[in-house]
């Protein structure tokens, strides 16, 4: 057969996408396990998640600290010898904080997981928390914060964060220097005890998972105390009267931009569809905020939307940086291409391929179980259903222009703009 390179291969639409559900247990403590057992390689994946994040934190900088304080030692090993060890064996560990969750991922050989799961197990269960280390992590964290308050999108992020959630919510707040310098390694201990052991707490087990696999996570994880439910403590989303807020960033060059509002959340059946709307508008290289503002008027080098779920809502966003002059006429250009999509419908080809482009990104999440996982992770943080990516999918492979134009109207509506910038006031 000879291939004919001068002749495009034929597109053809995705059929039905459906996401196996991971069999689901708990451990003898209560902790729920979710195991995705997919692929024929002797590696395994595991994931902790525990309830709390920065949201329970009086400080958010207090919850992204004690992640990474859990790997500066425990008894026996510091940690130049904890990296060494789990280099050993092949092993790879990160932690991370979202605004709920404090987690903890772990890749390893199913060979070596009983060399490297207890050293895992006792970060949690007795972290020395050393001094020094913490003193170190606190001045980078400084020193970074110090940097970002530099960046007028930095500053954009947090004023737009204040005006669609309203300056006094959890998901508002502002670490500053000050703050950081406050944080003493008693708070990193306190959080530590109410926030990753009296909590809820899930686990993700994905890759090959054998009866031997589960056997360590008993072992190590069966001897955790965990709440069986979290307390949940749900601040009022008030956004701000105000609709625009402007950063003055004397002589500043460039102006940071964050625009958007709150919208719904994935309980709503509209939600896939306001996904696709946001996949033509700004999510992806070639789409209409990218057509338009980048590659025919030039105002940026990059703009993108954003719909963010949360567990106590979501929003959507358009984040860029422009040159200063070009400010007000990025911001009308935004406010026309939304318009558009409230009062034209899609036509075909460009419905389609956005379609394609969305159900192609979504079949990546099946590709492994590794991919599995970062799906149902995000779910679990997102507090979404760990069905709904199948339940969206009828919904998107027959979504109609008039579909997309009708949630544009009710949810995405120019008028409706919340609009942070950072940059210099009087050149603006």
């Amino acid at each position: 057969m000879t291939l004919n390179r001068t002749q495009q291969p034929p597109v053809t639409p995705f059929g039905e996408l459906s996401m196996p559900l991971p069999r689901t247990l708990r451990l003898n403590n209560g902790i729920e396990l979710y195991i995705v057992d997919k692929g024929d390689q002797e590696v395994c994946r595991f994931d902790i998640l525990f309830e709390g994040g920065r949201y329970a934190s009086h400080l958010p900088a207090i919850a992204d600290m004690a992640g990474p304080m859990l790997r500066k030692g425990i008894p026996g090993m510091d940690t130049e010898a904890i990296a060494e060890h789990l280099d050993y064996y092949g092993a790879w560990m990160q932690t991370g904080t979202t605004q709920h969750y404090s987690a903890i991922s772990l890749f390893s050989l199913n060979r070596n997981l009983d060399k490297v799961l207890p050293v895992v197990s006792q970060m949690i269960t007795e972290p020395s928390l050393p001094q020094k280390p913490f003193d170190v992590l606190k001045q980078q964290r400084i020193q970074q914060l110090e940097i970002n308050r530099q960046k007028v999108s930095f500053l954009a992020a947090e004023a737009f964060n204040n005006l669609i959630f309203g300056a006094t919510h959890p998901y508002a707040r502002i670490t500053t220097a000050q703050d950081l310098e406050a944080i003493t390694l008693n708070d990193i201990a306190q959080y530590h005890r109410d926030y990753y052991h009296n909590t809820a707490i899930h686990i993700i087990l994905s890759g090959r998972i054998t009866d031997e696999v589960l056997d360590l996570v008993h072992r190590h994880f069966d001897k955790l105390s965990p709440a069986l439910t979290a307390p949940v403590s749900v601040a009022p989303i008030t956004p701000e009267a105000q609709h625009t807020t402007i950063i003055h960033r004397p002589a500043a060059l460039q102006s940071g931009l964050r625009m958007g509002m709150p919208v719904i959340g994935a309980d709503n059946p509209d939600y896939p569809l306001l996904t696709m709307l946001n996949l033509v508008l700004g999510g992806y290289f070639g789409s209409r905020l990218m057509t338009n503002i980048r590659e025919e008027k030039g105002y940026t080098y990059g703009i993108s939307s954003h719909i963010v779920s949360m567990r106590d809502g979501a929003y959507f966003t358009i984040v860029t940086e422009t040159g200063t002059q070009y400010t007000q006429a990025l911001i009308d250009e935004v406010r026309s291409e939304m318009l558009q999509l409230c009062n034209t419908p899609i036509p075909h080809d460009e419905l389609e391929t956005a379609r394609n482009y969305l159900q192609g990104r979504r079949a990546r999440a099946l590709d492994s179980p590794f991919s599995m996982s970062d799906y149902f992770v995000s779910s679990i943080i997102a507090g979404t259903p760990l069905q709904y990516f199948n339940n969206e999918d009828h919904i998107i492979r027959t979504a109609t222009a008039d579909d997309l134009m009708r949630v544009a109207r009710t949810y995405l509506h120019p008028d409706n703009l919340y609009i942070a910038i950072a940059g210099d006031k009087e050149a603006i």
